[in-house]
């Protein structure tokens, strides 16, 4: 059953390859611009400096709002940004490091920690501090149609914000040369097994460069010796340095999964809810047709992600 559904996912790849963006003049200066207008708007708190579509739909770790609350009302200034711009579908994905003043109503309980790791000590009220964010906007029209964001506090999976930060120098945005690109496809598929190969033995394989490393809400978890979550099976698996492959920890419930991808710089992003819990993005730096560096926010637990889940093929 596994493979036919395979195979039809396949075929339906293969017939959006040839579709061309609904946006004729979708541009990566365009998206480009299109983001900066965003997070200048973000930051003075007030949305109605964009482009907005009428019916333009926002949410937060999977929960619609108005546009204009939740973090709109908080946003400070952006410390780091890396943006992914897909043109063939006019949508773009960042991954950033932002400035929020603290507050305890905004973080709730403690979510998953690593084994080891001390629960952080919280900043007073009204403090500046960096948060992880990450960002999807579609443009239809000239118009932001669809904003979604996944925002990591103190009380999230693994919080480093600290460590992310730390990794300001890794080239995300950089044109590859056409020949060290991989196909829109080939990138899709790479992250879409990653998922699959959380399991004690994996039937599907990522192709990881090596070095790959990867960083959970800012932390890494590619050292020698880091234990992960338990996995369904109550077994934990242990990290060895510089190595992606999730293998041996068993967590099979990832659901469908999204996809945007920026083929000439080699970026993919998928969109999940990891676990069937929790609203995540991973982003997948390819070089040579290999994973070299993996990047993921997790955000607060929700019943959904959100979004309705389709088609790579009608994305």
């Amino acid at each position: 059953m596994k493979r036919i559904s395979l195979f039809f996912t396949i075929l339906c790849m293969m017939g959006f390859a040839s579709i061309p963006s609904a946006n004729a003049d979708c541009t990566r200066e365009s998206l480009k611009g299109t983001i900066d207008k965003f997070f200048t708007a973000l930051e003075a708190h007030d949305p109605s400096q964009l482009p907005l579509a009428s019916d333009v739909k926002y949410t937060e770790n999977g929960i619609e709002k108005s546009v204009g609350e939740g973090l709109w009302k908080t946003a400070g200034k952006v410390l780091l940004r890396r943006d992914l711009l897909d043109t063939q579908v006019c949508s773009t994905h960042s991954n950033v490091v932002i400035e929020e003043p603290f507050d305890p109503e905004t973080i709730g309980p403690p979510g998953m920690s690593l084994p080891g790791m001390e629960p952080r000590e919280l900043p007073e009220e009204g403090t500046l501090r960096p948060i992880m964010y990450g960002v999807r906007l579609k443009v239809v029209n000239d118009r932001i149609s669809e904003i979604e964001a996944i925002i990591a506090r103190e009380h999230e999976f693994a919080f480093t914000v600290e460590s992310q930060l730390a990794t300001k120098d890794q080239d995300w945005e950089s044109i590859l040369p056409p020949e060290e690109r991989s196909s829109r496809l080939a990138m899709i598929a790479a992250a879409d097994d990653y998922f699959d190969m959380f399991a004690a033995e994996p039937v599907v394989h990522t192709p990881f460069a090596s070095p790959c490393d990867r960083w959970e809400n800012g932390l890494q978890t590619t050292k020698s010796g880091m234990s992960t979550l338990e996995g369904e099976d109550g077994q934990a698996a242990a990290m060895q340095d510089h190595d992606c492959t999730p293998k041996g920890l068993v967590i099979s419930n990832h659901g469908p999964r999204r996809f945007l991808v920026d083929v000439e710089a080699g970026v993919v992003v998928a969109f999940v809810h990891f676990a069937g819990s929790l609203p995540d993005f991973h982003v997948f730096k390819m070089r040579n047709g290999k994973v070299e560096l993996i990047n993921a926010v997790i955000g607060s637990g929700c019943p959904s992600i959100g979004w309705p889940i389709e088609p790579v093929c009608k994305q």
